[in-house]
């Protein structure tokens, strides 16, 4: 319970809806992350290499995130993100992946790859 009261949290946090019935919250990636010293916010999702395969864990990830001296990552437990390279035709369906959070620990602003995908950060 304590679990899904945090996935709604954070899918509520972001603004996107969670359909009724749906084990994980839906994820938008977002393209610019803006957070204050001391609070967090969902900044990426990765899925599985494989499409079907569950989304990795959060400790198989964790060693390929991005540097930053702006935040500390952490684990968001399993979301669902738009993908089109799971579909033949590139149309873009909901995967499992593994959500990451970003937790502002100094004032500035960088931009961050996370598997070939650029987000902005700014920590205020």
């Amino acid at each position: 319970m304590t679990r899904y009261a945090i996935a709604l949290a954070l899918a509520g946090a972001m603004g996107v809806a969670v359909p009724a019935g749906a084990d994980e919250p839906q994820w938008t990636l977002p393209q610019t992350v803006s957070v204050a010293v001391g609070q967090s916010a969902p900044i990426y999702a990765k899925r599985a290499n494989d499409c079907g395969a569950p989304p990795p864990s959060f400790a198989e990830i964790q060693p390929r995130l991005p540097k930053t001296a702006l935040g500390t990552f952490s684990d968001a437990g399993v979301v669902q993100r738009m993908s089109a390279a799971c579909t033949p035709d590139k149309r873009a369906v909901w995967v499992e992946a593994r959500g990451i959070t970003i937790s502002g620990t100094k004032p500035g602003s960088e931009i961050l790859r996370f598997f070939g995908d650029s987000v902005s950060l700014t920590v205020r």
